[in-house]
């Protein structure tokens, strides 16, 4: 299947996408300008598909593949990325985890050799995963000393109780401290199978060749997803306020909605939205909040794109003896998105805001491939890429005033600072 290419930003050529016989995707750009190649392989399984038990175990997972396979130590692995002049690196979220490999475009071979490697044959020995959870409780333990993030914490919390979506992605202490190597096992093994894999390549390459070595290595691979029972995202929030003491300069308050995910018809006015509300300087929090009243240091929203459901979160940080004018100034420009109309102007700029953002992103390899990847796991295909522009400008102010009707109703909140 070829893919049109439009654009600036995709005038390297078509995007070609094929489904192996196995339910692994491979996606290919070839991407004619520098002698370099991006890969990624990304698997849909996050902290959206652990236990409160098993909280943490796909990021530990990610961390421990790439220190060892049955062929290959850590710093083989290393060094074999090194020599096709570049690196291997992974990562994870709520909703997938990824690994991705970067380097001169005639090692691309080397490099698919290693994501095919580090995604099939890991070693998990148990000094690399007692080193690895060290590592990453020490992470944790970072994030807990961040106001912000535990803010955020918070109001996932309060936003979905107990379900998945509720989870820290990196998990907690001592979730992450009663993990063992057989639970990584039964992690990887359940979950990474080849009809949960999107491996999308970006740069100088040959599209044909690609699609026959990817075939070759990961066409082998077997396994499908058991039956697994995933309870769909609640509707209305499991508690309206959370709150925690901490002994902070600021007060950090978020306020939290539902929104939808990304194969959503309102996904795109809720983008738009997001940016009239909280995107970059020129946007009403930025210009209301700090600008003209003075009540926040930083403040902004973001809209996650997620493949289940999503929020919008709002947030701000204050003196603590503004934080209730400053959580009202944020209800109150919410307010304004559900009785106003954005004036035409306002609405040009968030238009072009958003797909200068998208743009900028776009001149590597390396976002190119995880962009084509990530949209192909979303359900929503590689060529997103070119579509999201026209749904963005498609977007009318009486679109964005219905989503904020629709969704900026019941809101969450969490609130982290001094007594």
């Amino acid at each position: 299947m070829t893919l049109a290419a439009t654009g600036s930003a995709m005038a390297a050529g078509p995007v070609v996408r094929e489904l192996l016989p196995n339910g692994l995707t491979v996606v290919v750009r070839e991407s004619p300008g520098a002698p370099v190649v991006a890969l990624t392989l990304l698997v849909g399984v996050g902290s959206r598909h652990e236990t409160r038990e098993t909280n943490g175990v796909t990021a530990l997972v990610g961390r421990v593949l790439l220190k060892g396979t049955r062929r290959r130590s850590a710093l083989e692995l290393a060094q074999t990325a090194e020599d096709a002049g570049g690196t291997l690196e992974s990562a994870t979220d709520q909703e997938y985890a990824e690994l991705r490999g970067r380097g001169l475009a005639r090692h691309w071979p080397t490099l698919l050799e290693l994501l095919h490697e580090v995604a099939t044959a890991p070693r998990f020995a148990p000094d690399e995963v007692e080193r690895e959870r060290g590592l990453l409780l020490a992470q944790i333990r970072g994030l807990e000393d961040q106001p912000f993030q535990v803010a955020n914490r918070l109001l996932s919390r309060a936003l979905y109780g107990e379900h998945p979506f509720g989870l820290p992605t990196a998990g907690t202490l001592a979730t992450v401290g009663r993990l063992d190597g057989a639970d990584l096992v039964r992690h990887f093994e359940r979950f990474f199978t080849p009809d949960r894999m999107v491996l999308a390549v970006s740069g100088q390459v040959e599209t044909g060749e690609v699609l026959r070595q990817a075939g070759r290595l990961f066409g082998s691979m077997d396994g499908r997803a058991t039956g697994i029972p995933l309870v769909p995202p609640p509707t209305r929030p499991a508690e309206a306020r959370l709150a925690e003491v901490r002994p902070t300069q600021q007060t950090h308050v978020l306020v939290g909605f539902f929104a939808p995910p990304i194969a959503a018809a309102d996904y795109a006015p809720l983008k738009v939205l997001n940016a009239v509300l909280g995107s970059g300087m020129s946007s009403r929090l930025f210009r209301v909040l700090r600008d003209e009243h003075g009540l926040a240091y930083a403040v902004g929203s973001f809209y996650p794109t997620r493949r289940e459901g999503s929020r919008l979160v709002i947030h701000v940080g204050t003196a603590p003896g503004n934080a209730t004018r400053a959580e009202r100034g944020i209800l109150q420009e919410v307010d304004r998105l559900r009785e106003e109309m954005v004036p035409a102007d306002e609405l040009e700029r968030a238009r072009t805001f958003l797909g200068g953002v998208l743009d900028l992103d776009l001149r590597t390899n390396a976002r190119q491939s995880f962009y084509r990847g990530f949209f192909e796991l979303m359900g929503v295909g590689p060529d997103y890429v070119e579509r999201y522009h026209q749904l963005i400008e498609a977007v009318t102010s009486d679109d964005v005033r219905r989503v904020a009707r629709r969704y900026l109703s019941e809101p969450a909140a969490a609130v982290v600072g001094p007594a």
